[in-house]
């Protein structure tokens, strides 16, 4: 399955070949092999192109699926190995990277030793397709628009803040008003890698009636983003708690007018009862989210 993955990925043999470290023979032996296990033709072979058939792409998908699950039982072996009890799989979407998250993780550890908590890194789009595949328990996100089959719990709250680099105008104000900001170019997180943030800061700028100002440049992080502030390329707009890890001297920190409202950060899961291990998970969250104020 997994050379089949790879080859439905290259769609070529002898690239695949190269990635698997096999000669092209013995692989497209494999693949027929595969096939005829299956009964069905994976690939359309002609004029030395391949592509997929569709019973190809449906092949895939169940590959991606078996394998995962395969990961995940090896995975839950190996912890039962060093003795662990229980096992929780967490995503983490839009770059999160909360001192909130930091301190859950800590009491986790203090608090049930016995049950493994595996943070995954995944993207907004990942985190679904994850949750519904049984890939991960439940996902840390700031993205709100998902279907009627999962279910958000805010966990805490974060402030929207602004990365300004030295001697800018901006810098006169100690509460910046979101008017005041329009003005300027900015630098964002990229809307395709960190969906949450930046659908905060466009609907933010959406409820204030303002007009969608210049984009500077896209970032896919937090330190790009400080050091194109720095180098004067525009000012970034990101939650406090993500911005603030990164200091830079040439780049100051301003928040803005109470008028902003704060962003939340959720829990998302499936509509379907946690399980005992994913309650107590949750339930620390929240006294984390209450007692950690940013």
């Amino acid at each position: 399955m997994h050379y089949f993955l790879v080859v439905a990925e290259e769609l070529n043999f002898s690239r695949a070949a190269a990635r698997v470290h096999i000669e092209p023979s013995p692989l497209s032996r494999a693949i027929k092999e595969l096939e005829a296990e299956l009964g069905v033709c994976l690939f359309q072979r002609a004029s030395g192109r391949i592509r997929l058939t569709w019973a190809g792409e449906v092949f895939r998908e169940e590959a991606h699926r078996m394998l995962t699950c395969m990961e995940g039982a090896r995975s839950r072996v190996h912890a039962a190995a060093r003795g662990y009890r229980g096992r929780l799989r967490i995503g983490l979407t839009d770059r999160l990277a909360q001192l909130q998250l930091t301190k859950l993780l800590a009491r986790c550890r203090e608090e049930e030793p016995l049950t493994e908590v595996k943070i995954i890194e995944m993207t907004t789009k990942e985190m679904p397709r994850a949750l519904g595949n049984d890939q991960i328990d439940a996902a840390f996100t700031v993205h709100t628009e998902l279907g009627d089959e999962f279910v958000n719990e805010v966990v805490w709250t974060d402030r929207p803040v602004i990365a300004i680099p030295k001697n800018h105008p901006l810098l006169s104000f100690e509460k910046i008003p979101p008017h005041e900001v329009a003005r300027h170019a900015l630098i964002l997180y990229h809307p395709e890698l960190c969906p949450g943030i930046y659908d905060i800061i466009r609907n933010g700028f959406f409820e204030h009636r303002l007009p969608w100002p210049a984009i500077a440049e896209y970032v896919s992080g937090h330190e790009s983003m400080m050091m194109l502030v720095a180098a004067g390329y525009g000012i970034g707009l990101g939650l406090k708690s993500q911005i603030t890890l990164y200091n830079h001297p040439d780049v100051i920190i301003r928040p803005f007018t109470d008028k902003v409202p704060s962003a939340e950060t959720f829990i998302t899961m499936l509509n379907k009862p946690p399980s005992e291990e994913l309650s107590r998970f949750i339930g620390r969250a929240l006294r984390v989210g209450k007692v950690v104020v940013v």
